[in-house]
């Protein structure tokens, strides 16, 4: 009876001394449930900006119901700047919002004599890239994107203005990236990047009060920088 007695009394402190130790365990399995830090969400967001040299194609500029006779304008080499605020989705798949400014001056406009002024757009897009796996330092990717375009034409020839500098048009726009990056500080890539933007035609009219389309197609060779906070 008194070995009874012994054993129980055993068991009963075994018990008093096994509750804390299991309390303890509690809070670190309820760390383990924490939802991940906000660094981890922010860790796919990124910043980049491109610039480089753009190569507008030649324009016809075509009246509308044959008012008057269509002329053709070529252009010089002139400027693409382009900023964008992105998120790193998968390892080989981000997208992002990219505002973008173009400007290339007139050379010749035929028929005519005397051709000045330029063409300048601003867009608005939405871009998806997808990263090529590579065991290199180098990612090569490509993208392609969609959004609108503000397309304006400040034309003269032969003394005179063809089109006002006022003379906008908002048409869809379309744009194709190849490129590639690599790393060059613990936040920071640079790179290189060729794309070409395409537009429906747009609608503008001369300083006649006359209507006429034009094309716009814009070839861009760029470098340009990426940063990530994380």
């Amino acid at each position: 009876m008194r070995a009874f007695g012994v054993r129980l009394t055993t068991m009963a402190l075994a018990a008093v001394v096994s509750a804390p130790a299991a309390a303890a365990d509690l809070p670190a399995a309820a760390a383990r449930a924490t939802p991940p830090p906000l660094g981890t969400v922010w860790s796919g967001f990124y910043l980049s900006l491109h610039g480089g040299v753009g190569l507008l194609q030649g324009a016809s500029l075509d009246y509308v119901d044959g008012a008057l006779p269509s002329r053709s304008v070529d252009f010089d080499p002139g400027w693409t700047v382009v900023g964008a605020a992105g998120f790193q989705i998968t390892p080989w798949w981000r997208t992002e919002v990219e505002l973008g400014g173009r400007r290339n001056g007139v050379r010749n406009i035929s028929p005519g004599t005397g051709p000045g002024g330029s063409v300048q757009a601003t867009t608005l897009m939405l871009n998806g890239y997808l990263e090529i796996p590579n065991r290199g330092p180098v990612t090569p990717y490509v993208g392609a994107g969609f959004g609108k375009a503000w397309i304006s034409h400040h034309l003269t020839v032969d003394g005179a203005t063809l089109t006002p500098a006022d003379n906008t048009t908002w048409p869809w726009a379309y744009q194709f990236m190849v490129g590639a990056n690599i790393a060059i500080a613990p936040r920071w890539t640079a790179g290189v990047e060729y794309r070409f933007l395409g537009t429906e035609r747009g609608l503008f009219q001369d300083a006649q009060g006359l209507f006429y389309n034009a094309d716009y197609n814009n070839h861009s060779f760029l470098i340009g920088l990426t940063w990530r906070p994380l």
